[in-house]
């Protein structure tokens, strides 16, 4: 009957636990970092096969399915579930702890007496136990497990950054191949042209071999660099389909970012990027997180004192009449064979290592912000001078044209300044888009990288802050 009892009591508690913890929402679960991703990039729309799409749209698709986000984000909810934990060490636990003892049937005899031995006995009582003091040790541990869910928060943040950078520097290197297609298509048409032209020149005897060889070598050339373009449009639209999670294989991409006129210097850039760095900010809590582990440690040399009381439902031990017990323990470590020493030294250890990272991390903004600077002048300056070099190009090769076409010029000569065009317009091309990926890896470096910043100036307000380099 009593083991019944007992069974029916744990039967009852386990399936308590088990619905407890069939009932966590999981959808609140990953809601926790879907906020923080969602606050700089709002979750869109479904994507249609087949669409047109800006870099805006492509970031946000990255930002709503990329899984690296995902797991970096699960890695935030799990601090923040150990911040919960850290903080219950200050609580009470209280447990339903019911026993049930059984023993062979046996009699004692005294003499000639005899008095029947208790074989079985069923105790049900409410556990409570509480660390009263723990040498601040929950203080600190609690103040370490906040610092590293603020430090998960901003690594996450960071990763962001570097996900929707990797998705906007793919984006534009399609764009820069289907262009280079474009223009090496156009090119391989006229080539091609030249080819017959030539052969037809060669039967009539009016040109060498020499000059049907080298038109033929320039139109090889050009196609081999189209079959690598059009290999590299491919692979683009591959990577860009798995960074976004969604089927952009097919959709014509619509450039509709414009770099805004306003200019920053480059002291003025690195004070924003060390202000608003999500990775230097995530080193700066590490290092928080790592000297509130030091006094965990340092914690361990106190006493400790805890209480454990037990309140019985139900008791057939002797003696049957006490209701309730409790127990106040305290505890001195005296001798821990050198362990106590071991976790603090440790824990100092870590915390020179945090500092250190922490000061890496911050010497690398700078360093970064300084490179993307002086990369998106570079690129400035380069546009200006390719810009000048295709006008020249394309006059050196109508007058190559011209002289050839009135026997004053050599086939070569010709060849030479239509390659030189060709070359220029490709360089031309490359660069106009590799100087809006500068400046988008500028926005990076100082911690400013949003999809809202990626749209045509005359149809979003750019913010005060956007670099941008006279």
């Amino acid at each position: 009957m009593l083991s019944r009892i007992f069974i029916g009591i744990a039967a009852s508690v386990l399936g308590v636990v088990a619905l407890a913890g069939c009932h966590v929402n999981q959808d609140k679960e990953v809601a926790q970092y879907r906020k923080v991703l969602n606050a700089r990039a709002p979750a869109t729309m479904p994507f249609d096969h087949g669409s047109a799409l800006t870099l805006r749209k492509a970031m946000l698709l990255t930002n709503q399915h990329n899984e690296q986000l995902s797991i970096e984000g699960e890695n935030y909810v799990q601090s923040l579930i150990a911040k919960d934990r850290a903080f219950s060490g200050f609580l009470p636990t209280i447990s339903l702890a019911p026993t049930y003892y059984a023993q062979d049937q046996s009699t004692k005899t005294t003499g000639v007496s005899s008095t029947s031995v208790q074989t079985h006995r069923l105790d049900v009582p409410v556990n409570g136990q509480m660390n009263l003091f723990n040498g601040f040790r929950d203080v600190a541990n609690t103040r370490r497990a906040q610092y590293t869910a603020e430090q998960r928060k901003e690594l996450l943040l960071d990763l962001q950054a570097t996900v929707l950078l990797d998705t906007a520097q793919t984006y534009y290197q399609i764009i820069r191949s289907e262009r280079s297609v474009d223009v090496l298509r156009n090119s391989l048409r006229l080539q091609d042209e030249r080819v017959r032209d030539i052969v037809a020149r060669q039967n009539a005897g009016m040109a060498r071999a020499l000059d049907v060889a080298q038109t033929q070598a320039i139109a090889s050339s050009t196609r081999v660099s189209l079959i690598n373009a059009e290999n590299d449009v491919r692979n683009g639209r591959a990577l860009l389909a798995l960074l976004t999670g969604a089927p952009t294989q097919e959709s014509p991409l619509v450039d509709e970012l414009t770099v805004p006129a306003t200019a920053m210097t480059l002291e003025e850039l690195e004070k924003i990027g060390l202000d608003h760095r999500d990775d230097l900010r995530a080193a700066r809590e590490a290092t928080q997180a790592a000297n509130q582990q030091v006094k965990v440690a340092l914690g361990e040399y106190y006493p400790s004192v805890s209480v454990n009381a037990n309140y019985f439902l139900s008791r057939q031990s002797i003696p049957t009449d006490v209701a309730w017990n409790a127990l106040l323990t305290a505890n001195l470590p005296i001798f821990a064979a050198g362990t106590i020493d071991a976790d603090v030294r440790t824990a100092w250890s870590q915390l020179r290592q945090a500092k250190l990272s922490e000061s890496l991390t911050y010497r690398t903004v700078l360093q970064q912000t300084e490179q993307a600077y002086d990369n998106f002048k570079a690129s400035q300056t380069r546009l200006s001078e390719l810009r000048t070099e295709l006008a020249a190009a394309q006059e050196a090769y109508r007058q190559a044209e011209n002289a050839y076409n009135a026997q004053l010029a050599t086939n070569l000569e010709r060849l030479t300044a239509q390659d030189q065009f060709l070359s220029t317009q490709l360089q031309l091309a490359s660069e106009e888009y590799d100087f809006k990926q500068f400046y988008l890896e500028l926005l990076r470096a100082e911690g400013e990288l949003r999809p809202e910043l990626t749209v045509s100036a005359t149809a979003a307000t750019q913010p005060v802050n956007a670099p941008v380099v006279r």
